[in-house]
């Protein structure tokens, strides 16, 4: 019997405008773990879609002998644009080999080097609290700084940052932008305030899934582009300049957003903040779900923001990431603020932050 359970050979998947697999190989071989990888957009879905039977391919052969579902790899293969990388058994590659092989160059380091260059107050926030959710929230965020949100799943961070927004309202509690107190009704009271927010929901809030990459990406500052009447030349301006800057994958601008990777919709709701009147910029769990190429991408944006003299509130999950890159770190737990951390503290460490999470107390350094 053949060790090879199954085999694809020069497997091509076109869609409209572009090509999703190029004469992709692959064999699957009994009692192998078998990890498909790649960035948001090289394929895998496709692929699995194709042997599946959920696509029919357009070119190639497929020999199936069975099928398992597996979770765990002794064997990976690297796809990128479509095409087979390499394959290669897990424990002769490393993650940073892993990582040149999906972007197609070498990563010198994961999170850019940020001289923050802290200036005025750009938001203040006090006392706030909305029952059931936090109590007695105050901090302030800077100007040219990357302020991170730590703590455990439910612990308030994301509730905060909606209130910030005029999403939900307050119980209690004073908010004030460049100093000027401020009462958000709305979500369009805030944006007026030039606050944005890069919801953690992208499909369900950040974007219109039924409507273009265009509309998407020029939804947020319509104003600009429309008097009596929106000029759909300008807006199609903007918004190839922003694929080309976030280097959005996509057919064309007109192509639905629906159809994009979950990394490529992540940079259309980035780039329809990035080019609106905002200068203070949340970020809820921005990297969840996307590819490493891709969350290199998200970090070169917040850098760039920061070193534009941008307000960037960054709600993560990820420790390493709000070490990676974040000025200063708020840990919250059941709806309270645990602590506040910056970065040339002792304290400014993963085992700290999360003992902070847990409910420990810090001491003083």
């Amino acid at each position: 019997m053949s060790s090879t359970i199954v085999r694809l050979k020069d497997i091509t998947k076109f869609f409209p405008g572009v090509t999703a697999l190029r004469s992709m190989d692959l064999e699957l071989k009994r009692g192998e773990i078998h990890g498909l990888i790649g960035e948001n957009g090289a394929g895998k879905s496709t692929l699995i879609k194709v042997l599946t039977g959920i696509h029919a391919p357009d070119q190639g052969e497929i020999e199936l002998d069975g099928k398992k579902i597996i979770f765990l790899c002794d064997v990976v293969t690297v796809m990128r644009d479509g095409e087979r990388v390499i394959t290669k058994p897990s424990s002769d590659i490393t993650k940073d080999e892993l990582v040149t092989y999906m972007v197609g160059r070498k990563m010198e380091n994961y999170y850019p080097h940020i001289d923050f260059h802290v200036k005025d107050t750009a938001l203040e926030v006090k006392n706030l609290t909305r029952y059931g959710s936090f109590e007695d929230v105050s901090f302030t965020a800077d100007y040219g700084e990357i302020l991170g949100f730590s703590g455990l799943v439910g612990a308030g961070r994301t509730e905060v940052c909606r209130c910030l927004f005029g999403a939900d309202p307050i119980d209690s509690g004073e908010i004030y932008v460049k100093g000027r107190k401020v009462s958000f009704k709305k979500p369009k009271d805030a944006i007026k305030a030039g606050i944005a927010f890069v919801t953690e929901d992208r499909k369900g809030q950040g974007l219109v899934l039924s409507q273009s990459v265009s509309r998407n990406i020029c939804l947020a500052n319509l104003r600009k582009f429309s008097k009596l009447f929106v000029d759909d030349k300008a807006v199609d301006r903007q918004a190839k300049k922003s694929v080309e800057t976030f280097r959005i994958k996509t057919p064309s601008i007109e192509t639905e957003t629906a159809t994009l990777s979950g990394g490529n919709q992540q940079k259309v709701v980035i780039a329809k903040w990035f080019h609106s009147d905002a200068d203070i910029f949340i970020f809820d769990e921005p990297t969840r779900g996307i590819d490493i190429g891709a969350k290199l991408e998200v970090y070169a944006v917040m850098k760039q923001l920061a070193d534009a003299g941008r307000c960037v509130i960054m709600i993560s999950s990820e420790l390493p990431e709000i070490l990676g890159i974040c000025h200063r770190v708020i840990v919250m737990r059941e709806g309270h603020i645990m602590a506040r951390i910056d970065r040339d503290s002792v304290h400014f460490n993963q085992e700290d932050i999360m003992r902070a999470a847990w409910g420990g107390a810090l001491e003083d350094e």
